[in-house]
């Protein structure tokens, strides 16, 4: 007699499995794009981010595949790292629908029989469910059509697999040893852990809840033995997003994490609102059995109460994920944007090219710094800083790669003339980022140079050097205005100011080759002078490729000499070349 009862609850829990898995992939097909969507543009608060989790989690009757989902948008860059932790949240909450689908397996079960009873009892919509997706599956030639029809037979193998767990475990009711081991649950810990040992064999939270409701159904546990264990199945239901972790950026395994953590926090907040209610007004009927409804109910409540207390408190969820995933050195500030730059992201175009524009910004910004970083260096040497200088240039250099790589890809793509001019504008951009920070590696070994060698210029020098310095810090100024829209008039003056530098650059050689000649500087330091100047020089030279970029982008061969010729012969180039002059030609 046992051995048929078992058989039974394993077919039960078998067919509640492959249901779910059914009804979950028929959903995701007919809403998982529009989802997708939905899971970029509205999570902008952490607000929207929760509700729009919980609906999705709703949809899709899965807290965990919602939690995937926010992982590989953030792997993909489609979001933020803290816009995720909303979502996360908010799964948790939508997930419960699950329970409540489930009170269909009731319908009709409680009547007074007759018609009625036979025509909406749980027997009858199984039936309904099987035949409308049976017709919908197997004869419709719509995509739409049959993945419908797989969420109907998902949801009739569901409620016929309630009907069957339940069968199953009635005879239990009569066993005494299966009631002692019930009542070990109303012990918190072994609750809490029983049901984390049940979610992750099951990997699935609904299934787990869906399970105990089955077994409550029967009147086998009370309340309060089903609030630990529901605890629990949310703790252990994380062990497949936790999966998600491998091979995923810093942010998205972060994001992984949140779905952990967040159910962790659930116990302590629901206890620590529990006990003093329990205390206060009694709460008998948690000692009383439950029922599928009363299931549904806790485990909807528990959500409920807990999610203010996490959302206010998301930041502290935030902190311990960065705990437990830090970043590298001083990587948190300049990784970001690279690691969104994910191939999922080409299938969204106008995203992609945001993303990748972002990233642009990014090692421009970058580049900017490390210039900056080793121009100081030339005034005060450190140690520190000049190594620094030689991180950067490696992180520019990864940038450079991947957003060549991922420009590339999305050239091949099909673009709008405006999306092709902006993609050309940044695969030509990028190299000259790059070359700004080869130029920040050169300055800085000419400062290694100067300190090491113990070089000392002639004060002449040093006021040129400082003046063509503050010129150059100009123009690298300007350029990042220009590309990053700040100032869109900072690229008319880009051109004049280069040209300015060059005639700087110019004069400041024949100057220090007549210093030579007077025998008032070394020969050491006259190589150096003129390192200097060449390097200088050239990050002015990249800083006018940068702005013929902003505005050509998308002709960039083919406008170049026109562009060039235009330039100088404008009353505008001219204008700005004289007050340039008059600003930094004062020797």
């Amino acid at each position: 007699m046992y051995f048929s009862n078992v058989l039974s609850l394993f077919c039960g829990i078998a067919f509640f499995l492959f249901g779910m898995s059914l009804m979950g992939t028929g959903l995701k097909r007919v809403a998982g794009p529009k989802m997708e969507t939905y899971l970029w543009h509205l999570s902008s608060t952490p607000v929207k981010g929760f509700a729009l989790g919980t609906f999705v989690a709703a949809v899709i009757q899965s807290s965990g595949a919602t939690s995937v989902m926010a992982v590989s948008f953030v792997n993909a860059g489609m979001m933020k790292f803290t816009q995720a932790i909303s979502i996360v949240l908010g799964s948790n909450l939508g997930t419960t629908m699950t329970g409540w689908l489930l009170l269909l397996s009731e319908t009709g079960e409680s009547g007074a029989g007759g018609i009625l009873s036979q025509i909406i009892g749980s027997a009858s919509l199984v039936a309904y469910l099987a035949i409308a997706g049976v017709i919908a599956y197997m004869f419709s030639k719509k995509s739409t059509t049959k993945n419908v029809g797989l969420i109907c037979l998902g949801l009739g193998l569901l409620l016929l697999s309630m009907s069957l767990i339940s069968e199953s475990v009635g005879p239990l009711k009569e066993s005494e040893a299966f009631g002692k081991i019930l009542v070990l649950f109303k012990n918190p810990i072994l609750g809490i852990l029983a049901g984390c040992f049940v979610a992750a064999i099951l990997q699935s939270s609904s299934a787990s809840v869906g399970i105990l409701q089955a077994l409550a159904g029967s009147g086998l546990l009370p309340l309060s033995a089903c609030m630990p264990l529901i605890l629990g199945i949310n703790v252990g239901a994380s062990s497949p997003v936790l999966f998600s972790m491998f091979g995923g950026t810093r942010n998205g395994k972060r994001t992984a994490g949140s779905y952990l953590i967040s159910n962790i926090l659930c116990i302590p907040i629901i206890y620590i609102l529990y006990i003093p209610l329990r205390m206060i007004f009694g709460l008998e009927f948690m000692d009383e059995g439950g029922t599928v409804l009363t299931i549904a109910l806790l485990n909807t409540a528990m959500r409920v109460l807990a999610a203010p207390f996490l959302l206010l408190g998301y930041k502290l969820i935030e902190k311990i994920c960065y705990l437990l995933v830090p970043e590298k050195g001083d990587e948190k500030e300049d990784m970001d944007e690279i690691d969104c730059l994910n191939d999922s992201l080409l299938n969204y175009t106008p995203v992609a090219l945001e993303k990748a524009n972002t990233a642009a910004l990014k090692m421009l910004e970058i580049s900017k710094k490390n210039l900056l970083r080793a121009i100081n260096l030339l005034r005060d040497y450190d140690k520190e800083k000049f190594q620094k200088v030689q991180t950067k240039e490696a992180l520019v250099d990864k940038y450079e790669d991947k957003l060549n790589n991922f420009v590339v890809k999305m050239s091949k793509k099909e673009l709008t003339s405006v999306q092709q001019g902006k993609v050309s504008e940044l695969l030509n951009a990028v190299g000259d980022f790059e070359r700004l920070s080869d130029h920040a590696v050169n300055l800085s070994e000419v400062a290694q140079e100067i300190n090491e060698k113990k070089v000392v210029f002639s004060e002449e020098a040093r006021k040129e050097i400082d003046q063509l310095i503050e010129a150059v810090t100009e123009i690298l100024l300007l350029s990042e205005s220009s590309f990053n829209g700040s100032d869109p008039q900072a690229v008319y003056r880009i051109e004049p100011l280069e040209e300015v530098i060059d005639m700087m650059c110019k004069y400041l050689k024949a100057r220090h080759i007549e210093r030579l000649q007077r025998n008032e500087c070394t020969i050491l330091a006259g190589f150096i002078f003129n390192d200097l100047l060449g390097n200088l020089e050239r990050v002015a030279d990249h800083c006018s490729n940068i702005a013929f970029c902003v505005q050509h982008g998308s002709n960039i061969n083919a406008e170049e000499h026109k562009y060039a010729e235009a330039v100088v012969n404008s009353a505008t180039f001219k204008r700005y070349c004289e007050e340039y002059q008059q600003k930094y030609m004062t020797f």
